[in-house]
């Protein structure tokens, strides 16, 4: 019988030792997450800001209609992207499901030759009709890596922008329009003021 008690203690004095320790670690989990800084679209400096207005005129799309950005019934995400490009290729797919979730209209953009285009929509299976192909739309956002995302609501205004190489970075576009802020890192930078006020 006193075996008995013996090993109940035994047993609690380690449920208790395990509770303390398993709160301790989750403890440490939970600090490490506020340090560690979500995944988002890298944006540079240069360029269009949020808030900026789309670029004026009517762009030609490869299929010969015209396109004028930020006058869609949807929010327009406006994709560069090139044949050339391997991570352009895997976004195309994941760029269609995306806005087709979240009820955007996508726009893809470029600046290869005509024939060139042709075959990269043939290649990866989008309509020629949603691809521009105008170098002065690059130049005009002054896009220097692909691929590049500009997302833009029904007004026209530009609400977020950045390097995407994955869905995390296409809802990071998103997130940053919903939560107010036009990069991830406006927020981050924010957050930890406030944390620190």
């Amino acid at each position: 019988m006193t075996d008995m008690i013996y090993v109940n203690i035994f047993i609690s004095a380690v449920l208790l030792l395990t509770s303390i320790v398993a709160f301790m670690l989750m403890q440490r989990v939970r600090s490490l997450f506020k340090e560690i800084a979500p995944v988002g679209a890298l944006t540079s400096v240069r360029g269009p800001q949020p808030g900026t207005l789309a670029p004026d005129g009517n762009f030609t799309t490869l299929s010969g209609q015209t396109i004028t950005l930020g006058s869609s019934a949807l929010p327009q995400l406006v994709l560069f992207v090139s044949g050339s490009c391997p991570i352009s290729r895997k976004m195309i797919p994941i760029a269609k499901d995306f806005c087709f979730r979240e009820q955007l209209s996508l726009i893809l953009a470029g600046d290869d030759a005509p024939d060139v285009q042709q075959e990269f929509a043939r290649c990866s299976g989008f309509s020629p009709s949603i691809l521009i192909n105008d170098q002065s739309l690059g130049r005009l956002l002054e896009v220097d890596k692909l691929p590049s995302a500009f997302l833009y609501d029904i007004d026209g205004k530009l609400v977020a922008r950045g390097l995407v190489n994955n869905r995390e970075h296409l809802e990071s576009l998103l997130n940053a329009w919903e939560s107010g802020y036009g990069t991830v890192q406006t927020y981050l930078a924010n957050h930890k003021k406030s944390l620190a006020a």
